[in-house]
C-alpha cells in the first residue's frame, strides 16, 4: 500500500506542475489562475475538517503573512514553468530549505548537521550548472535571466512560508495547523483574485473561462496530493517518505522534461541535476 500511495503522489504533484505549464503556455491570466488553483486547495482542509475551523486574532497574522508568501510562491512557479525548463525550475524551487536552514541556525540556534552545510555549497554548484550552457558551438551563454529570477522567487517564498509555518507551529504549540494552512490558501486565493480584477481586467472574460477550469484542476491535484502524503506517512517513516519523494520526483521530473517536453540538456546541465538531487537528499540525512 506504501508503495502505491508513494507513486500516487509522485504523479500527483507532477500532473499538477504540468497543469500550470500547459496552461501558462496558452494562457497569460496567470493570477485568476492561481487564485482558482489556491481556492480549490483550500476544500482540502475543508474535507479533511472534523472538528471545526477555530479563530484568533494570532493566528490570523500569522495566516496573513503566510497567505502572501503562498501566493507569490505559486505566481512566481506559474511564471517560472511558463518560460523556463521543467526540471530546472523545480530544481531552484526546492531549494528553499536553504532558508529554513538559516533560520534555525542564526535565529532558533539549531544544531545543523555538517551535512547540511555540505548540501549548501552543493546547491550553488547546482545553480551554476543549471543556468549555464553551452551551444553547439561550445560557446557559454547564459539561461533567461527572467526565468532564474522567478524561479528564485518562487524558492524564497516557499522557504520563508517555511519559516512562518515553524514560528506559529512555535506560538501554538503546534495545534493550529490545519486552521494556519486553511487562511494561507484561502488568504492566497483572495490576495490573487484582487491582484487579477486588476491586473488581468481586459481580458477577464477568458480568464473565467480558461482559468477557471485549469485551477479547479491544479487545485483538485493538490488537495489530493497532500492527502495521499498524509496517508504515506501512515505507511512509510518520515525519514524514508520523504527521501524517496524528492529522489524519485525529480527523476520523474528529469524524464517528463527529456521526453514528454523534448527540452535539451547538455552533460553540464545533467550532471547540476544530479547534483542537486545530491544535496536535496544531504538535507534530509
Amino acid at each position: 500500500m506504501g508503495t502505491i500511495l508513494l507513486i500516487s503522489t509522485l504523479f500527483l504533484q507532477e500532473g499538477e506542475a504540468m497543469l500550470v505549464r500547459r496552461y501558462g503556455k496558452k494562457h497569460s491570466a496567470g493570477l485568476f489562475f492561481n487564485a482558482i488553483l489556491c481556492l480549490f486547495a483550500t476544500l482540502f482542509f475543508v474535507i479533511t475538517d472534523q472538528d471545526g475551523i477555530s479563530f484568533s486574532k494570532e493566528l490570523l497574522l500569522y495566516g496573513v503573512i503566510s497567505a502572501f508568501l503562498y501566493a507569490g510562491g505559486f505566481y512566481y512557479m506559474y511564471l517560472a514553468l511558463q518560460q523556463g525548463s521543467f526540471i530546472g525550475t523545480k530544481m531552484i524551487s526546492s531549494f528553499s530549505v536553504v532558508v529554513s536552514v538559516c533560520y534555525g541556525l542564526f535565529f532558533l540556534q539549531e544544531d545543523i548537521k555538517f551535512t547540511s552545510y555540505i548540501a549548501i555549497v552543493l546547491i550553488f554548484f547546482s545553480v551554476f550548472m543549471l543556468v549555464w550552457k553551452k551551444s553547439e558551438r561550445k560557446k557559454q551563454e547564459r539561461a533567461s535571466a527572467r526565468w532564474l529570477i522567478y524561479a528564485t522567487l518562487s524558492a524564497l517564498c516557499n522557504g520563508f512560508i517555511a519559516v512562518v509555518s515553524k514560528s506559529q507551529q512555535m506560538y501554538f504549540g503546534g495545534s493550529c495547523d490545519k486552521e494556519f494552512m486553511f487562511f494561507s490558501f484561502l488568504g492566497a486565493s483572495l490576495f490573487l483574485l484582487v491582484f487579477a480584477l486588476v491586473k488581468e481586467r481586459n481580458n477577464f472574460k477568458d480568464a473565467v473561462k480558461t482559468g477557471f477550469l485549469y485551477g479547479a484542476g491544479g487545485g483538485l491535484l493538490n488537495g489530493a496530493k497532500n492527502l495521499f502524503v498524509l496517508l504515506l506517512y501512515l505507511y512509510l517513516p518520515i525519514s524514508v517518505a520523504v527521501p524517496l519523494r524528492t529522489g524519485l520526483g525529480y527523476i520523474l521530473s528529469f524524464l517528463i522534461s527529456a521526453f514528454l517536453y523534448k527540452e535539451p540538456f547538455t552533460k553540464l546541465q545533467i550532471s547540476g541535476i544530479a547534483v542537486g538531487v545530491l544535496a536535496v537528499l544531504l538535507f534530509q540525512l
